[in-house]
């Protein structure tokens, strides 16, 4: 699942958006995020708890 490309975690297309531009692609590369880098990267606080939530579901979490 962390070499899955972050579309797997089924996230808002907006959010999708920002990662991707970001050059986030893999769900690895999302684990290895703070929320604070997070929130540096343009992303809103529900869409932060949002990916804390479906990685969550798949058993990971951010750093």
């Amino acid at each position: 699942m962390l070499d899955e490309a972050i579309e797997k975690l089924r996230l808002d297309n907006e959010t999708v958006k920002i990662l991707k531009r970001n050059k986030i692609v893999k769900v690895r590369q999302l684990t290895n995020k703070t929320k604070t880098k997070l929130k540096e990267l343009g992303l809103a606080g529900y869409q932060i708890s949002e990916i804390e939530i479906k990685l969550q579901l798949e058993g990971f979490d951010l750093k």
